[in-house]
């Protein structure tokens, strides 16, 4: 069912910064590498990431436009304190260097995983994709900072995919960050895909604490759905 309001300025805004973050993301690895010669697992890496961008925003786009039309600032009024530390080390470790390990791979030649495994990678990947976009297209309240949105009255979103569990969107992120050593075959993107790991972890307890204390109905809608993460494990 699409979603009444419609993509504004600010929607477009968004769309435009994250084309921009795609290629920003490229050039990160283009240049840690020296070389444009970078292989056929990364063309096909470059190829998987620019396809589930182009696919989110357009699926959210026509579905729920008023998330994207939110979600062009990322640190809002509100924000917690301990969120825009959090958020800023997510962010450095996520578009920065996590793509700086991808391209030193290529220029440093260092152990490398094998090809065959790509394939749990890309699993991991689309499932990731699929839960992240379930959740933008049921939480209209989805955004990058944890905040309550009073000004919106927000309430609590206990449908679709958070019937399962309470942040799928972060489940999500774990679930990406394990699946980018294995769709690359840079094996030491395993030290910023873990640091990202803790951060979402440590973001999620804190997140659903503020929830808990702050947000009508959520302490009650958290005995309904007890798992944060990942379902019978936490």
């Amino acid at each position: 069912m699409k979603n009444s309001s419609k993509l504004s300025i600010h929607g477009i805004r968004y769309i435009l910064r994250m084309c921009m973050q795609l290629l920003f993301q490229i050039g990160i690895i283009l240049i840690a590498a020296g070389t444009f010669h970078i292989g056929r697992q990364l063309l096909i890496y470059f190829s998987i990431l620019t396809g589930s961008y182009i696919t989110q925003l357009w699926v959210i786009s026509r579905h729920n436009p008023e998330v994207l039309n939110e979600r062009v600032k990322n640190i809002k009024s509100g924000t917690k304190s301990w969120d825009k530390i959090l958020l800023s080390l997510y962010v450095i470790f996520t578009f920065v260097v996590m793509n700086v390990f991808i391209g030193m791979d290529i220029r440093l030649g260092w152990p490398h995983i094998n090809f065959n495994y790509m394939y749990i990678g890309l699993t991991l990947y689309i499932l990731s994709a699929i839960i992240s976009t379930k959740s933008l297209l049921t939480n209209k309240y989805f955004e990058s900072s944890s905040r309550i949105q009073t000004e919106r009255n927000q309430t609590v979103i206990s449908t679709g995919v958070y019937a399962i569990v309470r942040h799928p969107g972060y489940s999500s992120i774990i679930l990406w960050a394990l699946s980018i050593p294995l769709l690359t075959g840079a094996i030491y993107t395993c030290i910023p895909s873990a640091i990202i790991i803790i951060l979402i972890c440590v973001r999620t307890y804190l997140e659903d604490s503020m929830l808990k204390r702050e947000l009508e109905g959520y302490l009650e809608y958290s005995y309904k759905v007890r798992y944060r993460l990942i379902p019978y494990i936490w």
